[in-house]
This record gives C-alpha cells, sequence and structure tokens, in this order.
C-alpha cells in the first residue's frame, strides 16, 4: 500500500494560520520565500507576499492525530530543524576554525622565516579550511553567530578565505581556480605578521605615516611569498593587489578597473565584508546587513560592480531563518530579502508571528542590533 505523504498542498487563497511549509518556497529566481518549517502566524501577510511574486501553490504539512500529551507533528519536525541543522553548526564551525587557526599560524610562521614548505603542506591546509562545506553548515551565519573568533590577522584570513570561496563558486570557477583563490584568501594578511602590532590593535586614529606604514603589509606580503615556486603568480598578485579599488584609489600601485586581476577583485569584497562584520580595536562590528548597506552606499565605484551585486543578492539570502533582535528589544526571525533595498529584510516576531517588512516607511525606526 502507498505511503500517505506528510504534506498537502494548497491554494494561496486556502492559507490559514497555524500551517506548516513542508517545501521551501522559492520565486522565478530560486530566491526562498519561506522556508521549510516557517508556521504561518499572520496568514493575510504570508498570501499578499507569495501573490506578489506569483505563487498559486505551495505544500503544508498534513495535521496528523495527536495522542493524549503528545507534540504536533509539525512542531516536532521544526524542532528537529532547528537542532540538528543550526545548534551543531557553531560547535562544527569553531573546531574547524581553531584547527585552521594554528594551522594558518604555523604556516606564516614558516614562510616568514623562509622555510622549506612542501606544495602538498599547502594543498592539505586547504583541504582543511574548506572542510567546513562538506557538512550543512551556512558559513555566513556562523561567522556571524560565533562571537569570540580572536587573532585580527588568523581569523580574518581564516573567513577571508571561506568568503572568497564562496564567491568564486557563484560565479562558476572551475575547481582549480577555486583552490588557487582559497590559498590567495589566506595568504593575503601575511604581510601584518611584519607590521608593528601596536599599529594593528590601535583604538585611536592613526596618523597618515602610520596609516602608510600599514599600508606596506600587501607588498610586505609578496615579498614573502614570492620565491615559492609552488604558489602561482595569480596567487602572489592577488596578495599584492587586494587592496586596490577600481576608481583608482587602491594601493599599492593605483590600478583601476580590469587591470586589477580577478582574484584580487574578488577578496576585495570578501575582506572589506570581513571586515565590517567583525569587531576592530577601533570600533564593534556592524550586523550583515549594516554591512550591506555600507557595501550599497561607499564602495559601488570602488569594487568590481558585478562581482559586488552577485555578492549582495546571494549574500543576504544567506540570512534567511537567521534569528534576530532589533532595536525595539523584539526578537524575530528573517523570512524574507526584498529585491530592493535589501538590507532592510522581511521578519517574523518570536513572540506572536507577526511579520513587518523593514523596508515600510513605518519601520524605518527599527534597526537589526544583533544577531543569535
Amino acid at each position: 500500500m502507498a505511503q500517505k505523504k506528510l504534506y498537502r498542498q494548497v491554494f494561496i487563497r486556502d492559507i490559514e494560520n497555524g500551517m506548516v511549509i513542508a517545501k521551501d518556497v522559492l520565486n522565478s529566481k530560486g530566491e526562498i520565500l519561506l522556508a521549510k518549517g516557517f508556521k504561518v502566524a499572520t496568514a493575510v501577510t504570508i498570501k499578499r507576499l507569495l501573490s506578489q511574486h506569483g505563487v498559486m501553490l505551495i505544500s503544508v504539512l498534513r495535521e496528523e492525530p495527536q495522542l493524549s500529551g503528545q507534540e504536533p507533528f509539525h512542531d516536532k519536525v521544526k524542532t528537529d530543524i532547528t537542532s540538528s541543522d543550526i545548534n551543531k553548526g557553531p560547535i562544527e564551525f569553531v573546531n574547524r576554525f581553531n584547527d585552521s587557526k594554528e594551522s594558518i599560524k604555523e604556516s606564516f610562521d614558516r614562510f616568514i622565516k623562509g622555510e622549506k614548505i612542501e606544495e602538498s603542506e599547502i594543498e592539505a591546509e586547504i583541504k582543511e579550511t574548506l572542510g567546513i562545506f562538506e557538512g550543512n553548515v551556512n558559513v555566513f551565519q556562523m561567522m556571524q553567530n560565533v562571537k569570540y573568533l580572536d587573532d585580527i590577522v588568523y581569523s580574518h584570513c581564516y573567513n577571508v578565505a571561506l568568503i572568497s570561496h564562496v564567491i568564486g563558486s557563484w560565479l562558476e570557477l572551475d575547481k582549480a581556480d577555486l583552490k588557487e583563490l582559497t590559498l590567495s584568501g589566506m595568504l593575503i594578511d601575511i604581510g601584518k605578521t611584519r607590521v608593528d602590532a601596536e599599529l594593528l590593535n590601535r583604538k585611536s586614529p592613526l596618523t597618515k605615516n602610520e596609516f602608510e606604514d600599514l599600508k606596506e603589509h600587501s607588498t610586505l606580503g609578496y615579498e614573502i611569498i614570492k620565491d615559492y615556486d609552488f604558489i602561482s603568480e595569480e596567487v602572489k598578485r592577488a596578495v599584492l593587489l587586494h587592496h586596490e579599488r577600481t576608481d583608482g584609489s587602491g594601493y599599492p600601485l593605483g590600478l583601476k578597473g580590469d587591470e586589477i586581476p580577478l582574484f584580487a577583485r574578488i577578496i576585495a569584497i570578501a575582506d572589506v565584508y570581513n571586515a565590517l562584520v567583525s569587531d576592530r580595536p577601533h570600533r564593534n562590528k556592524k550586523t550583515p546587513f549594516e554591512a550591506i548597506k555600507v557595501l550599497e552606499m561607499e564602495y559601488m565605484d570602488k569594487l568590481d560592480t558585478g562581482i559586488l551585486y552577485l555578492f549582495l543578492r546571494r549574500i543576504a539570502s544567506n540570512y534567511i531563518g537567521q534569528r534576530i533582535l532589533l532595536s525595539n528589544y523584539r526578537r524575530g526571525e528573517i523570512v524574507f530579502i526584498p529585491k530592493y533595498n535589501i538590507h532592510r529584510p522581511i521578519i517574523r516576531f518570536q513572540e506572536d508571528g507577526q511579520i513587518i517588512d523593514l523596508g515600510d516607511e513605518q519601520f524605518m525606526h527599527l534597526d537589526i542590533v544583533e544577531f543569535y
């Protein structure tokens, strides 16, 4: 006998409060509108949202008969999603981060001393770094949720390597290029090990001369790795040129547009984004959506526009399902990212299921202040 399906399809007009989404609901571009496990609390708002995107049918969980004292089936499904897919993620991420951080530290030290390093050792380090992608882990959410990644240089290199790899995947680079791009991200700040640590940890603004000294890290990094034959010229150039800007305002050579190599243009975006969402001695970290706003407002003429547009569109969707705290101290969950004004997502409040659009004028006074 055929097994009874645990879900059924309903027309948008028949959506009711309490229904639980059985399959991700996507728009025409494949972006998630409602995630599997989402429980409808305000049917009118959901109907309006889906109608705007031309969605006519969705799959919802069937209501199952309950035994006395037994939790609803859909609540069990939702609990399984959050506990196994989300709660386990930070632990795996931190464990891999700690392993990779120590490995990066050791490699930096050996590079600086000019010791012999085998290509196989670097291959193994890249494999370990990218191992995080083998699990069901959203690296962007993990980076934001894990609050105690220490060591500005090493944690930054690790995160930039991961973010660069993701961007390269979105650009459909082949495996060989992705490996080279990841290595580039891991090495971008090796030159900072030769910069006065006091400058890196300064809480007050740097003087012009001090900033010029700090800018030397990209050239110093190139000098450290340039004589290693197994490191490709593409990687060496990415380390040297990752602070170049498409309008010519970057350093060390003041290159413009396509004069900047592809790897350096990709890493520049990963570098700026991760710096914005990370704590620094002179400022607290920004939320991802604050960082997205900064990139939209301040970097469109400085970073590769095509890659940046792709990054902003895709990264925002990685935070669907992320739990957040708003400036009015209400907790909620991101349920949708608009096509425009993407730094103002749609939020479902935790306590009552109310859905609001932060892009609406009536809610412009609210901001996301914390991810948890």
